[in-house]
């Protein structure tokens, strides 16, 4: 009798190989930020240490978010993993965004950011957004996933205020590179349509004639 052949396994590289690039990009990102910020020779180097972390803030939720339709789309379920880190590490840099803000922008003057809160939209939009994923941020490990069990995944799915929000925020912010806004909100919504349940089935088809 012949014996069946085994399905062959992953290679280790296939199965680690998104999230380990998530890391190394990631890293690879705050250290160049750390080496420009100290060594880089800048006239205002807090200035480009906020705006510079905010966008990467941005495209790292962006390519977050975007795991999972492409995993869609391609049939390559090994993006998932890489969701996570790029997510934490997204939400670093704009903790460190907000940081740079609140410690040079503004001077350390709780005044000045109450009124920037009070008198631009864009500050307050920026801070509901933050707060949105600060428990995602909190609650990213399987410890917490165990703990809340079926609450987890609802409350995840708050990613799908915040980043639409963190969008506005650049949109209502940037006066001099509108494109770039206007490129970051129309991927953010693509990002979300493609959550719906007709988009992502007519994804699958596409996959399937493919």
């Amino acid at each position: 009798m012949v014996e069946q052949a085994k399905p062959a396994r992953k290679s280790w590289l296939r199965q680690n190989g998104p999230r380990l690039l998530a890391h190394a990009v990631s890293l690879a990102l705050l250290a160049e930020l750390a080496v420009t910020y100290l060594y880089g020779g800048l006239a205002n180097p807090e200035r480009y240490s906020m705006l510079r972390s905010g966008a990467l803030g941005l495209l790292l939720l962006l390519a977050s978010l975007a795991c999972t339709p492409l995993s869609t789309l391609l049939g390559w379920r090994d993006f998932i993993p890489a969701r996570r880190p790029l997510g934490l590490y997204g939400f670093t840099f704009i903790a460190i965004h907000l940081l740079t803000y609140v410690l040079f922008d503004s001077g350390q003057d709780g005044g000045i950011v109450l009124r920037d809160l009070a008198e631009r939209q864009a500050m307050s939009v920026g801070l509901v957004s933050f707060l949105l994923l600060l428990p995602l941020a909190l609650t990213s490990t399987q410890g917490w996933q165990r703990r809340l069990g079926k609450r987890w995944r609802p409350l995840h799915r708050l990613i799908y205020f915040a980043a639409p929000l963190a969008a506005l925020h650049v949109l209502l912010l940037e006066r001099d590179f509108r494109d770039a806004a206007y490129a970051y909100t129309i991927v953010v919504a693509a990002l979300l349509l493609s959550r719906l349940p007709p988009v992502r089935q007519a994804m699958a088809r596409l996959r399937q004639r493919q």
